[in-house]
């Protein structure tokens, strides 16, 4: 029996085809449904290749006691982020806010009136595990809340609509290098691996934005280059990056840039390829940056590129080799 992400264009949501949950796709009978019916929504987002997306897919999705309650309760929606990154978007900020943290799968609950968030994470195991509560413990709860709590709910309603209008007005401001903006990117660049001693991100907008300030005449307490470099080798010599294949993975799962994530992203390389190119150009030419840049090269041409010349988006973290189950590498 599938349901009705059998007919998706999208291989992500075909994925999802089998599992008992009743899945919709985003669209406006979904949405009039939640509506008529007083149901919350639950919103869940991600991608192809990404790791804890199909862990999920095969654990709480499939999941015979989570799916009845959520068939029952919710309006459960897939969306692919690859072919809705809007959506993506204005909800990844949302679960940013409220959490302080993102990532896929971006499981978020939404309103049936209004589809303003009210609660949200990313991974949530089928039973209490790595310090998150059961999925359809979250289920219940979020149900109880929603139909005894109306109060709270308004105004929590009301305080993440003021924050996502205060975000639209500022989007389109142009801000000015100032000292002041140019040592917090500064901050930011010095201080992501070391940030709760978890997985280190690329990160790399505050790397640009160190690299471009070093050329102004800004006093800090950095180095500018000292710390552009550090981070240049850090990608180049570390973990992160594909010693065998080629290739940049999108983080470690550490904070020393030693144990990667398999997973890669063509977002990610090409944006590590221009910072290491900018850094050769500004005279920083360490021969390790040489070596990552033409083993990207290589990989994205090998391995990235499809017989109709466009570039894949992404490289799954798990390799498949039946009958052994999936691993991550």
């Amino acid at each position: 029996m599938v349901n009705r992400l059998a007919q998706s264009e999208s291989l992500y949501l075909r994925k999802h085809a089998e599992n008992p949950i009743d899945w919709w796709p985003w669209c406006d009978e979904a949405l009039d449904t939640a509506h008529s019916q007083n149901k919350p929504i639950f919103l869940s987002i991600g991608y192809s290749s990404c790791h804890w997306c199909t862990v999920m897919e095969g654990e709480a999705f499939s999941n015979s006691a989570i799916a009845q309650y959520m068939n029952s309760h919710f309006i459960p929606i897939k969306v692919d982020r690859e072919e809705r990154p809007d959506i993506d978007s204005i909800y990844m900020q949302t679960l940013q806010m409220m959490t302080g943290q993102g990532g896929w799968p971006l499981n978020i609950f939404l309103t049936p009136d209004e589809r303003i968030p009210f609660y949200g994470g990313t991974y949530f195991p089928v039973e209490p595990r790595y310090g998150r509560p059961g999925f359809l413990e979250v289920l219940q709860s979020i149900r109880r809340f929603y139909d005894l709590e109306k109060g709270k709910l308004q105004a929590f309603k009301s305080e993440i609509l003021g924050h996502l209008q205060q975000s639209a007005m500022l989007s389109g401001v142009t801000a000015e290098l100032s000292r002041e903006v140019f040592q917090k990117g500064l901050e930011l660049n010095t201080g992501i691996a070391d940030r709760n001693q978890g997985p280190s991100f690329p990160m790399m907008p505050y790397a640009e934005l160190s690299l471009r300030g070093s050329r102004f005449n800004f006093e800090s307490k950095y180095d500018c280059k000292e710390v552009c470099t550090k981070r240049g080798l850090d990608l180049a010599l570390g973990g992160i990056y594909d010693h065998v294949a080629g290739g940049f993975h999108r983080y470690t799962v550490d904070s020393t840039w030693t144990i990667p994530h398999f997973e890669k992203m063509l977002y990610d390389n090409g944006q590590i390829v221009e910072y290491l190119a900018n850094l050769w150009s500004a005279g920083i030419q360490e021969p390790a940056f040489e070596t990552a840049v033409a083993g990207t090269v290589e990989w994205l041409k090998r391995e990235m590129t499809a017989p109709t010349g466009y570039f894949y988006a992404s490289q799954d973290a798990d390799s498949f080799t039946p009958p052994t189950p999936p691993y991550q590498g």
